[in-house]
């Protein structure tokens, strides 16, 4: 057999962007397909696409991951089919085949061929999938149809519902949990971005705040740090990794329980300033600095601050670097910071204002949002930034709130394809219709 005429690569940039006749998509075994949202795109060992959402034609809903090759044989070839880790595969996406993919458990899962399937010409695919945005995608240039001021506005508009889902979120915490568990889950989720939110929130609510705060009383602050890298690292099943044997004596004789195991932690791919041990060590120091000064009181206190700028906010939640713990850098730096500002410490004290009836911390926390500087650029930011702006240089989202509607839009409409809901089509509608 010859060498197919796409290669593997060029299939997961179609894919991504979706490079496809969606009336077309088909599987070998004749079920039709609609593709709701291609996944997310994975970095690390494992299915190409992870957490796709695929609407069949009897109407089923599939959730799970995608595995793209170049010919439908390769997923034997590549021992697939003896990897458990593709065993949440819902879909084979292939060039050249049609043979059903086998997983570990057993489960058959339909091959998807996409040869006769794309959007234009193989050409043409080509060379759109080597350009930072898609010309196809129906939002894309919506800032020259709609203007900056308008754009800017829906954005600021989708931030703020953004803000208020979070809150929202803390709200309904704090009615299953305290207030300061509710903070900590909160806390801990924005430390272990991206890789291992969901573990670091589970380590949360294996170990409470309340254990932490227990086990700490009595204690002199750098006693507590101690403490608390024991207890955090011990829990998470990661002391093994930190070097320190001091911490391991501590974790024999304060833990208890069952520890995570350590397939819960990625660190394939995760930078050195983001692995799971550096940010428990700095967790472990930013929980006891909390404590001092109570912790909810004293993150409330901050975000009443008159005088208060992001810059005094986030400077609460910055750890330096002991030399014992690490060499260089921040064990929680600015940038860290600045997203726990917008997306814990804000939205909280929103929800806590709301619920206590104070109205001055409620217009406080969300007036900071509304002038909140724009934080670091991730994937999804600096695509559709692109994309709104048709490829060119834009500065439209200059603020955090902004940065937040980019994000809100992407996780509520681009990931399901629902381009006809979103605002942005709304608004360019209402703008032809007035013309």
């Amino acid at each position: 057999m010859g060498k197919p005429e796409v290669t593997e690569r060029l299939l997961v940039q179609i894919w991504n962007a979706q490079l496809v006749d969606a009336e077309k998509l088909t599987t070998a075994d004749g079920k039709a397909l609609k593709v709701l949202y291609p996944g997310k795109g994975n970095r690390e060992e494992g299915p190409d696409f992870l957490g796709a959402l695929i609407s069949a034609g009897n109407g089923e809903l599939l959730r799970g991951d995608v595995e793209i090759h170049a010919r439908a044989s390769d997923w034997r070839n590549h021992g697939h089919h003896r990897d458990p880790r593709y065993n949440g595969v819902i879909l084979q996406v292939v060039w050249d085949g049609d043979t059903a993919a086998v997983l570990e458990s057993g489960r058959h899962v339909p091959t998807l061929c996409l040869r006769g399937s794309l959007r234009g010409s193989l050409d043409d695919v080509r060379r759109w999938a080597a350009l930072p945005v898609v010309p196809a995608e129906p939002c894309h240039g919506a800032c020259h149809r709609l203007g900056e001021g308008e754009l800017g506005r829906l954005l600021d508009e989708a931030g703020e519902e953004r803000f208020l889902l979070k809150a929202r979120w803390f709200a309904e915490t704090m009615v299953e949990d305290s207030p300061s568990q509710a903070l900590y889950r909160g806390l801990m989720r924005a430390l272990g971005y991206s890789r291992n939110t969901e573990s670091f929130e589970e380590l949360a609510c294996r170990l409470p705040l309340v254990a932490l705060e227990r086990a700490c009383r009595g204690r002199y602050s750098l006693k507590r740090v101690l403490i608390l890298k024991a207890l955090l690292l011990g829990k998470a099943g990661l002391l093994s990794d930190s070097g320190e044997p001091e911490l391991a004596r501590l974790w024999r004789s304060l833990g208890d329980g069952e520890e995570m195991p350590p397939s819960r932690w990625h660190s394939f791919r995760v930078r050195p300033d983001n692995q799971p041990v550096r940010r428990l060590w700095g967790a472990a120091h930013l929980l006891v600095g909390l404590m001092n000064g109570g912790f909810v009181e004293g993150v409330l206190r901050r975000v009443a601050e008159r005088r208060g700028t992001a810059a005094r906010l986030e400077s609460n939640f910055v750890v330096g670097a002991p030399s014992r713990d690490c060499e260089g850098g921040s064990l929680i730096g600015w940038g860290r910071a600045r997203d726990i500002g917008i997306n814990v410490v804000l939205p909280f004290a929103f929800a806590w204002g709301q619920a206590s009836g104070e109205d001055a911390l409620v217009e406080r926390a969300l007036s900071l949002y509304r002038g909140y500087p724009r934080a670091g650029e991730n994937a999804v930011t600096r695509e559709l930034s692109n994309l709104l702006s048709g490829g060119k240089s834009s500065k439209l989202a200059g603020s955090a709130l902004r940065q937040q509607g980019l994000l809100h839009l992407h996780k509520t409409f681009c990931r399901q394809r629902r381009c006809d809901d979103c605002p942005l089509a709304a608004g360019s509608h209402s703008r032809t219709l007035a013309a």
